[in-house]
């Protein structure tokens, strides 16, 4: 991954703080394995070492020098590990995938398998969740990878099919930057209830978590209170700056598809629960792919297409070693670290609208053609680095469209602009406020507030690019506010439609 796609990933070094003497050699052993992945990355990863107290102390500013229990700090174990920008390495994959030949249809749902006349598996039924149009795809294979929503899909074709994958529960919560030093992670490798909590920088903040346990599957999960608290409680032990419920800006909630083998033998425990991902393939040749992680995606894949080609002999005799161990994601052709200074550089001057939506719509009325924009001076290195960071070698176009009206920030204290909407729309399937808010984006994830103070902006803007009329707007608004509330920050009161809704008139969008 990270020789894939460079921009969207990095070495991240991670301590790991002993506070009984014991603890050194043993993590140090334990952590040979990464030294040995470090080997065979062809030096995109580093060595683990040991990290005195002192030293370890000025690196990470905020790790306590005592536990809980007053034993001194012994030193630490530094290991490497890989960090991504998850949504945007989503993006690229659907987006390589189509200039690869594959065609993507995002919003839709399966709502039935086909099958011929002698039972096999030849597409599906999918329903548009924009239009609520059905229609059916013809295929020669059928393979089911819809994570916590496998078994669902399993059982249009046989409902007594047993349950393949068991939910499990990962609650995520967003820090102050000043948690973390930036370049550096925590990992707490045994709470009080013998879990393990990481704490890491993370594009400009700092996430922690994660809590395992089971959960009813549902299309938006949302954190519950003792979920969050636990994670804030493994961390105080740890940190010397007050961890504070009130610094959480954003906590969320996601499904892992821990798989099971849906052919053993029953036995009323959790043994039989994989941590790694599992293939199946049912009577009408349905090959089902699930479990595994993020880090083993592109072998799930290669492991999920052999099966398929194995039910399917007409494609296999047409198929050749699989390439994609090769294939550099878009955005990673032609970019290099300093790539963000060719973007300073390039688009020094960038405009932005300085007049509200009320008052140009009366300059319109009244006669007045005065220009709306200024321009904003230089783009700014934070910019700059975050639009190379998302968007790799094509950045350039974001800020194009930067200098061409929409070089204005969505919200406080965040690079995200108005380019940026205007370009996922135009290049990433982008079709939705929460599309662009949570899965071109992070905003939703990284701060809950500023996801509702930049959404009036984003949905007018999508209403201008798209056509929307004004009962597609105020469902728009209805539907952002819901998804909104399910990043949980303390709020007493959850966010209004009204707080989302955009102004009643929308600037001219560039085409």
């Amino acid at each position: 991954m990270l020789a894939q796609a460079p921009h969207l990933t990095r070495p991240l070094p991670t301590i790991l703080p002993c506070y009984k003497l014991w603890e050194v050699p043993f993590y140090r052993a334990g952590l040979l394995a990464y030294d040995i992945i470090a080997y065979l990355g062809h030096g995109l990863l580093y060595f683990s070492k040991f990290v005195p107290a002192g030293e370890a102390l000025r690196l990470f500013p905020t790790l306590a020098s005592k536990a809980m229990d007053g034993k001194q700090l012994r030193g630490t174990i530094v290991y490497y590990d890989g960090q991504m920008n998850d949504a945007r390495f989503a993006t690229s994959l659907a987006l390589t995938a189509a200039m690869h030949g594959a065609a993507v249809a995002n919003h839709t749902e399966v709502v039935g398998i086909l099958h011929d006349e002698d039972g096999k598996a030849v597409g599906a039924t999918v329903k548009d969740l924009m239009t609520g149009e059905t229609f059916d795809v013809r295929a020669k294979a059928v393979i089911n990878a819809t994570g916590p929503f496998t078994d669902g899909v399993r059982k249009l074709s046989n409902s007594g099919v047993r349950d393949m994958i068991a939910p499990s529960s990962g609650v995520h919560v967003t820090l102050p930057e000043y948690y973390s030093p930036d370049g550096m992670g925590l990992i707490v490798p045994k709470t009080k209830d013998g879990r393990v909590v990481f704490m890491l920088p993370w594009m400009g903040s700092t996430i922690a978590g994660t809590t395992d346990s089971s959960v009813e599957i549902t299309a938006n999960p949302q954190p519950h209170e003792d979920e969050i608290a636990f994670i804030l409680d493994a961390l105080s032990d740890y940190l010397t700056v007050e961890v504070r419920r009130k610094d959480v800006k954003s906590a969320w909630s996601g499904i892992r598809p821990l798989a099971m083998d849906p052919d053993a033998k029953p036995t009323g425990n959790t043994q039989n629960i994989l941590r790694e991902h599992a293939v199946h393939v049912s009577t009408d040749k349905v090959v089902t792919i699930t479990g595994g992680k993020w880090t083993t995606y592109r072998k799930m894949a290669e492991d999920a297409l052999d099966r398929a080609l194995e039910v399917t002999p007409e494609l296999a005799s047409k198929a050749s070693k699989c390439k994609t161990e090769f294939v550099q994601l878009v955005g990673a052709h032609k970019w290099d670290p300093s790539y963000f200074t060719f973007l300073a550089q390039r688009y020094e001057r960038v405009k932005y609208p300085v007049k509200s939506d009320a008052e140009k719509a009366s300059d319109v009325a009244n006669g007045n053609r005065s220009d709306h924009h200024v321009y904003g001076g230089l783009l700014g290195v934070d910019v700059a680095q975050h639009l190379s960071a998302a968007y790799g070698d094509q950045a350039y176009k974001v800020a194009e469209l930067a200098e061409r009206g929409f070089g204005k920030k969505l919200a406080h204290n965040h690079p995200l602009l108005e380019a940026e909407v205007v370009y996922t729309i135009r290049y990433e399937y982008c079709l939705s406020a929460s599309d662009f808010l949570a899965r071109r984006s992070r905003l939703a994830f990284l701060d809950a507030a500023a996801a509702v103070a930049a959404a009036p902006r984003v949905i007018a803007l999508m209403a201008e690019e798209l056509g929307w009329d004004e009962a597609r707007v105020a469902k728009e608004t209805a539907e952002t506010a819901s998804f909104l509330n399910t990043f949980t920050a303390g709020k007493k009161e959850p966010y209004a439609a009204e707080q989302v809704a955009p102004a009643a008139a929308s600037p001219p969008a560039d085409k």
